[in-house]
């Protein structure tokens, strides 16, 4: 018998015949529409035509020294990595649904998929999507020189914004590949990414992040307690990303009722579309052939963010109108709408995705932030006495040494995305196998750098390894942290997160002005195991006490 030889591939008729006999009851519950009938029918055959072909039931695994290998002809591919039973119509997400993983603890699952299967795991969802855990597998993929890197699009995304011509020219900068995603990608966020920009909006951020602290103060009880701290973390991160795409202060801690209650119902709509972002992925996904409850749920949030931020950029530009400004901070938003070449509704998609993106990505990462840094109060302090005025200014952020070792650290130790997408443009040797050019390849950047192999005491977090360091002789050192090139909480290379540098500024700039003011300690901790997301309703309580 070969051993290299994949088992018996087929899927039998009965369970054929099964699948679609239960598909068509289904359909034709639900919808009445013949011809709606007959696509769905007919594009759900396809899909079990595609399954027969690639469903395996289990993983043949041999280790490296058991035969010799020609190391000019790789013998593995990429069938023989090792990983979770492979079933027909759901390939590997049996795993979690039936309850051996769970959807909100996604972090605990790739955890588990490394010590069970090792550096290397397969998973299968119509195509192989393979795990990386090993450092120099990721680096290599990661450090691949791409003039236009590829990734896998967000489905659900990608489905429903081909169902919307009229608001979307495409699908998107996030899931369009190629010269359509460079073309995307240099006519929308080159001025996100201008030092000049970042430097000039550093004095209203200050304002705004005094008025956080203000509206910090009203919120606390009588044990100086803030519940439901996450609302402020998005409230915040909504004005700084409103103020800086769009120039014009929203409004948003003022306390006017109805701009709140905007403002809540939009951060729990962008709240839930991650939410149902992964439910999509990890789950069955009928939501393809007929909208299902997820899928409809999905629509309804985006169309609240839709509206919502489409109505704030309709009357920030009736105000631009009216004002003709030249202000350098009106410059993102009139150089995207100016932008030559792009069609208006891209445009418009576009600035949605980067506030979309950046209420998200700020308040989760603050919340992380604050978390990591509460159990230990001589931190805080060293942090609050790196800046002498209340005043902060480019220069106490370019020195503020010691933050910004605090905030790297948090990034490697609860970053808001443990794993990078990437599809491979060539073909790789990873682990000693063989993975063909186009395979899904997923480094998880997040359980290598809590690995020992990549850093010392990588379960703790130790701000002071980002130091210099001084030996006996006072001579001055780095740790040598042989991961330092997987803390990557925004991504690498030309697929880097355009809005990184502004969430850099913003973590820093409002952490130094809480700690100026208050001992935080919180109250109802974070799940550490769990960074993926959080989900909606997750109650976060924050103490802020009044430094003397």
């Amino acid at each position: 018998m070969d051993i290299f030889k994949p088992p018996d591939q087929t899927m039998s008729l009965p369970i054929i015949l099964f699948y679609v006999f239960i598909t068509a009851f289904m359909l034709l519950s639900y919808n009445p529409k013949p011809r709606k009938i007959l696509e769905s029918i007919k594009s759900f055959l396809l899909h079990i035509a595609h399954l027969s072909k690639n469903v395996v039931s289990t993983t043949i695994h041999v280790p490296l020294d058991a035969v010799p290998i020609n190391q000019s002809e790789p013998v593995y591919t990429v069938w023989d990595i090792p990983g979770p039973r492979r079933w027909p119509m759901v390939g590997t997400k049996w795993m979690y649904f039936t309850g051996r993983y769970k959807l909100n603890k996604m972090q605990d699952a790739f955890v588990d998929l490394h010590k069970r299967y090792g550096k290397i795991v397969l998973e299968y969802d119509h195509v192989p999507i393979v795990n990386l855990f090993d450092r120099a597998d990721m680096e290599k993929v990661l450090k691949y020189p791409s003039k236009y890197p590829y990734r896998p699009p967000t489905e659900i995304v990608e489905y429903y914004r081909r169902s919307r011509p009229d608001r979307f020219a495409s699908t998107g900068i996030v899931n369009t590949q190629g010269e359509q995603w460079h073309e995307l990608r240099v006519k929308l966020t080159s001025g996100i990414m201008s030092r000049k920009l970042l430097q000039a909006f550093i004095p209203t951020l200050n304002e705004i992040a005094d008025e956080f602290v203000n509206l910090i103060r009203q919120k606390r009880d009588a044990n100086n307690c803030v519940k439901d701290f996450q609302d402020l973390a998005n409230t915040v991160g909504l004005e700084i990303i409103c103020c800086f795409v769009l120039g014009r202060r929203m409004g948003y801690m003022s306390g006017d009722k109805q701009k709140n209650e905007k403002f809540v119902k939009l951060a729990e709509a962008v709240k839930s579309t991650f939410v149902y972002i992964s439910q999509s992925y990890y789950g069955v996904k009928l939501w393809k052939y007929f909208p299902t409850k997820l899928y409809r749920d999905y629509v309804r949030c985006e169309e609240i963010i839709y509206d919502t931020i489409a109505e704030i950029v309709n009357e920030a530009l009736d105000e631009e109108q009216v004002k003709c400004s030249e202000d350098d901070m009106r410059g993102i938003f009139l150089n995207i709408l100016q932008t030559e070449g792009l069609d208006k509704k891209d445009k418009i998609a576009g600035i949605i995705d980067l506030i979309h993106a950046a209420i998200e990505t700020f308040s989760n990462t603050f919340s992380f932030l604050l978390n990591n840094m509460t159990h230990n109060p001589e931190r805080q302090t060293r942090v609050a006495q790196e800046f002498s005025s209340n005043t902060i200014t480019n220069n106490d952020l370019v020195n503020a040494t010691f933050t910004r070792a605090c905030i790297k650290e948090s990034y490697r130790i609860s970053p808001t995305t443990p794993c990078l997408a990437r599809i491979l443009e060539e073909d790789f040797i990873l682990s000693g196998y063989h993975l063909k050019a186009g395979t899904v390849v997923l480094c998880h950047t997040r359980v290598s750098c809590q690995n020992e192999q990549n850093f010392q005491q990588a379960d703790i977090f130790l701000p002071e390894r980002w130091l210099d360091q001084m030996d006996e002789n006072q001579n001055v050192y780095k740790l040598e942290e042989p991961g330092s090139s997987l803390v990557l909480p925004f991504g690498t290379g030309r697929r880097m997160c355009p809005g990184n540098k502004i969430i850099e500024i913003e973590l820093t700039l409002i952490m130094a002005k809480i700690f100026q003011q208050f001992e935080v300690e919180y109250h109802s901790q974070l799940d550490t195991q769990f960074q993926f997301l959080l989900a909606p309703g997750t109650p976060i309580e924050i103490m802020f006490r009044d430094r003397d």
